[in-house]
């Protein structure tokens, strides 16, 4: 570290002490002494980049918790409201993160932090690609390092919405949303009444793309009907809806 930074080693010493008093790093002392930078500096970091960039001015409360990524508040110049999203992957298993992300799969050696900022980067790719194409996403602004900044949904989880007036028309929209990912070469690989947003009104926005795949894919037909399947059962269980899983399957590919 001193050779890289071209500070003097008790200066060095003084800094790296003061990082591990504010929880910045993690001191090891077995079996060397070492240092790992954790997800708080790699926020901050993201942070100051994203303030240089005239893309924030400020951050607000954290607004969601999810096994990968917590999402907060923040504002943007001109006083817009803007979500930011921190990838922190390491919450599920090394073993299973492999699995689900073929952009991961070939490296064999891969912190947490680089493993989040590939899904950063997945993710802000994907809403790019899917917000010019008009499926319902919300929309990109920026990413660096693990954050991804992006339109800030007044809206709620579909698993969390009570009731449903129309369910049979919700359910045309998300279909709908996902055989136009699907004509422009792209499936969500993860999709369930989890990552749908519904506001008042009945929109939609399907969310969380890091983990999307082409739709050329060796197993691409099982991943759609996954995706697929998980939504139109969700509607048949919860609101009795007559389409079957086939049925769903059959109108996303339709006409491709």
């Amino acid at each position: 570290m001193a050779r890289y930074s071209g500070i003097h080693d008790s200066k060095l010493e003084y800094r790296l002490g003061n990082l591990d008093r504010f929880e910045f790093i993690y001191r090891q002392k077995e079996p060397y002494l070492g240092y790992i930078m954790n997800y708080t500096a790699y926020d901050c970091l993201a942070l100051n980049a994203l303030v240089k960039s005239e893309t924030l001015d400020a951050l607000g409360p954290i607004v969601g918790i999810g096994k990968e990524a917590d999402v907060y508040e923040a504002m943007a110049p001109g006083n817009v409201k803007v979500a930011v999203k921190f990838h922190r992957l390491g919450r599920t298993s090394f073993r299973d993160t492999r699995r689900k992300r073929d952009y991961i799969a070939d490296r064999r050696h891969i912190s947490w932090l680089y493993q989040s900022r590939l899904a950063a980067e997945n993710e802000y790719k994907a809403l790019r690609m899917m917000h010019e194409t008009g499926v319902s996403v919300p929309q990109p602004f920026e990413q660096n390092r693990h954050a991804v900044v992006m339109e800030y949904l007044e809206a709620v989880q579909l698993s969390d919405v009570i009731e449903i007036d129309e369910p049979e028309e919700l359910l045309m929209d998300i279909l709908g949303n996902v055989r136009l990912a699907y004509r422009a070469g792209v499936i969500h690989t993860d999709l369930s009444e989890y990552n749908v947003m519904v506001n008042q009104e009945g929109r939609v926005w399907i969310i969380d793309w890091p983990q999307y795949t082409a739709s050329d894919h060796p197993n691409a037909g099982d991943i759609l009907a996954r995706d697929v399947g998980n939504v139109a059962y969700y509607f048949q269980r919860k609101y009795n809806t007559s389409m079957t899983v086939e049925e769903a399957l059959e109108y996303v590919k339709e006409s491709r």
